[in-house]
């Protein structure tokens, strides 16, 4: 799985590269996470509670932060294994200054196995976005001042509704389009 996601926040770079690689921040943003912790420098312990409501399940793992280059990019390589199956991927961060604040794009490729790979490629992806959009948008709390944590619960209805709306609305595309043929 291949996803290339950008968001731009109202906040200089410089803080930006802070907040993103604070491990602390980094435990309330990213969707599911129960245990972020360093075992070395820019390397951590992960456990999360991830899925959707049809593949759901605990993942343990590592997630390591390497090819800092401060404060323009980085990188970020994890994986984890749980009962559903197991994930391993790597993110490209590049922070872009641009008018009126920074621009981040993440370029992510990620492989999946088990019972989660049998969902389906569209599924995943669309999982992906989603935890990437919750993850810009913690970011863009944080960077605020408030504080949220990103409960795995919560995030899993608001995957599954968004997923059902995006079906919906493809049915209903297709049905128009197929009668004006």
């Amino acid at each position: 799985m291949q996803l290339d996601y950008t968001h731009v926040l109202n906040h200089p770079r410089e803080l930006v590269w802070k907040t993103v690689l604070d491990p602390e921040v980094m435990s309330r943003m990213i969707p599911g996470i129960e245990k972020f912790e360093e075992v070395a420098p820019d390397q951590y312990s992960v456990v999360a509670m991830l899925g959707v409501p049809t593949v759901k399940g605990v993942y343990s793992g590592k997630v390591e932060i390497f090819d800092r280059k401060e404060p323009s990019s980085y990188r970020l390589r994890g994986e984890g294994r749980g009962a559903p199956g197991w994930a391993k991927g790597e993110v490209l961060m590049t922070l872009t200054v641009v008018e009126g604040g920074t621009q981040i794009n993440a370029k992510a490729r990620a492989d999946i196995g088990g019972t989660i790979a049998g969902v389906g490629q569209r599924m995943m992806e669309g999982v992906g976005k989603a935890m990437a959009r919750e993850f810009f948008t913690s970011l863009d709390r944080e960077l605020q001042g408030k504080k949220h944590k990103v409960g795995a619960f919560r995030f899993s209805i608001r995957v599954f509704f968004s997923m059902l709306r995006n079906a919906v609305r493809r049915l209903f595309r297709g049905r128009a389009t197929g009668e004006m043929t």
